[in-house]
């Protein structure tokens, strides 16, 4: 998709890493944006193209779209989705374009961000052009996508789709640390890397005049100039100069300008005189109509929110968040499993995980307040709290029954009760309410995986009690239960039933310090008393615990960490 060949080029630069790992360390940890997230834009007609593929049951794309946008929730993500606007060009990839917003999914994708509460805006022209604008100014982090021409546009950062059944991840699929394809990693790039990489050495202006002659959605590019001698000419220069002559051109310069520089190609294909590349071509000569300066435009300088003088909505605002009634009534909507049970049932194994740590990711937020105001009482004025966050006891937020509505109520009265009600000092703050069934019960264990970069995680109790009220609230009965039929495998679960997940330990440190120091506690007690028993039974011997890993270091936040070279599990049940 996109520039043709570019991706082959650039696939070297590209890093492999754990979409965990990449959201808990680069940014919740490091909380450079204050957002404890890290924010990643999409465009939203890449998801429609993989939605077609979607087939069987009811709204086979509708279901496509919410599974990754259940997907994304899971993590310390910041969604930003960007639609195509009217300003997109009107031809691309052969076909006509349609009406901005016209597609069929648009309706039904604006339902999902919006119960998920992820962030969508329309842009100018095309997405992928308003995307790099937004990447290049650093309102996001990276863009997840499939498309190269991000970087034509002047991304900084493509994080490529992780699906290893997409065709481009077949044949470079990201791998984990033991070297295996993983659904769990993700290639990204960097604009930097692809730069200054001593087998690429591709800058922008060089991207664009490989887009301009290996061809792409808008052209088919110059015969018989293929990718090895587009790659060559784009690391001589001449792409810098193009760019650089474009975006400070008046229309009549600019035609003075191309002939000396079709020239100078020229010139260069018939001596290799910077030796990229390797071998000369003195039959081979650029039209002189080349390049064509619409197309050229539509690369360099793209209809985006900084071409028309705005700013593209400006920060990411991060107020959203999902809402579990909301998201119970989409199903109910859409999918054939939309009875009251069945979407009980299935959102234990879909949804109670991206919850708790969405939650988790509203409570550190709170956290980083109250740590700014004791800043504030203190006489530090410095009011971005960088890097992990350790609270004390006495000072931790933890994740009462108040926030867990706070964030994912389905109410809209009680929306507009928290915007209008509370003006005074504690305005920001809910009224108690009972909690019966607190969300987190305790820490069961730990691990270091393969599959997050071996981060440290915890494995939490959930208690769903609150998650399965508020479910409930947005399910309206469209569709009856019917009689559950016996299958193989045993009786569900009950919905109220306690359930295990992991959860990145530095998420959890900011919000229930004294359930993780108890924990460790624990850990280093059990510990303790098994190399006691070990001593006493001499040395060597494999009798304790069996088949079971060992806790090496002290705890997380004790400055020394986990052992790096094994995933261990410490199980305290």
């Amino acid at each position: 998709m996109g520039v043709l060949g570019l991706w082959d080029i650039i696939t070297l630069s590209g890093q492999s890493r754990s979409l965990t790992h990449l959201a808990v360390v680069d940014g919740f940890d490091s909380n450079a944006s204050s957002k404890r997230a890290y924010r990643v834009g999409i465009d939203a007609s890449i998801w429609y193209k993989h939605a077609a593929f979607s087939k069987g049951g009811e709204n086979p794309e509708l279901r496509l779209l919410f599974f990754r946008a259940v997907k994304l929730a899971e993590l310390p993500l910041l969604p930003l989705f960007v639609f195509d606007g009217r300003e997109r060009p009107k031809v691309k990839r052969g076909s006509k374009m349609g009406k901005a917003g016209s597609h069929a999914l648009t309706s039904g994708m604006k339902e999902i961000l919006d119960a998920f509460g992820f962030e969508w805006r329309m842009a100018p022209g095309e997405a992928e052009a308003e995307l790099a604008y937004l990447n290049r100014t650093g309102i996001i982090d990276a863009i997840m996508t499939d498309d190269v021409d991000a970087f034509v546009f002047g991304a900084t950062t493509i994080i490529r789709n992780s699906s290893l059944q997409l065709s481009g991840n077949k044949s470079n699929p990201a791998l984990d640390s033991n070297g295996k394809p993983s659904s769990h990693h993700v290639m990204v790039f960097k604009a930097s890397v692809i730069a200054t990489h001593p087998g690429i050495g591709l800058s922008r202006g060089g991207m664009v005049l490989f887009a301009l002659l290996t061809g792409g959605d808008y052209d088919k590019g110059v015969d018989k100039f293929g990718k090895t001698i587009a790659h060559a000419l784009a690391r001589c220069g001449f792409g810098d100069q193009l760019l650089r002559a474009c975006e400070r051109r008046q229309e009549e310069s600019l035609h003075l300008v191309l002939p000396r520089w079709r020239a100078a190609v020229n010139m260069e294909l018939a001596t290799d005189s910077c030796g990229f590349l390797g071998r000369t071509y003195p039959r081979l000569q650029l039209p002189d109509a080349f390049p064509d300066l619409k197309l050229l435009e539509n690369y360099a300088t793209p209809v985006c929110s900084a071409k028309l003088g705005r700013q593209g909505g400006g920060a990411m605002r991060g107020t959203g968040e999902m809402n579990l009634g909301r998201i119970a009534a989409f199903c109910e909507k859409y999918f054939e499993w939309g009875t009251r049970t069945l979407i009980v049932k299935r959102f234990r194994d879909l949804l109670w995980e991206a919850a708790v740590i969405r939650i988790l990711r509203r409570a550190a937020l709170e956290a980083d307040e109250k740590e700014i105001e004791r800043r504030i009482a203190a006489g530090n004025m410095d009011r971005h709290v960088r890097g992990p966050l350790r609270p004390e006891r006495r000072d931790a937020v933890g994740t009462p029954a108040t926030l867990v509505k706070k964030y994912l109520n389905i109410s809209a009265a009680d929306l507009r009760a928290q915007a209008f009600a509370n003006r005074g000092p504690q305005g920001n703050h809910a009224q108690a309410i009972p909690d019966p069934h607190p969300l987190i019960v305790k820490i069961h264990s730990s691990r270091q995986h393969v599959s997050t970069d071996k981060i440290v995680e915890y494995r939490l109790e959930i208690a769903p009690h609150q998650l399965v009220d508020l479910t409930r609230s947005g399910i309206i009965g469209k569709r009856p239960d019917e009689v559950a039929k016996k299958k193989k495998g045993g009786t569900p679960p009950d919905p109220l039933s306690p359930l295990r997940m992991w959860c990145p330990a530095s998420m959890l440190w900011q919000v229930h310090p004294a359930l993780v120091e108890d924990f460790e506690f624990g850990a280093e007690e059990k510990k303790r008393k098994k190399d006691e028993r070990g001593k006493g039974k001499g040395k060597g011997k494999n009798d304790v615990n069996k088949g079971k890993r060992t806790y090496r270091g002290s705890s997380f936040g004790g400055g020394s960490s986990f052992s790096k070279d094994v995933e261990m599990v410490i199980d305290l049940t």
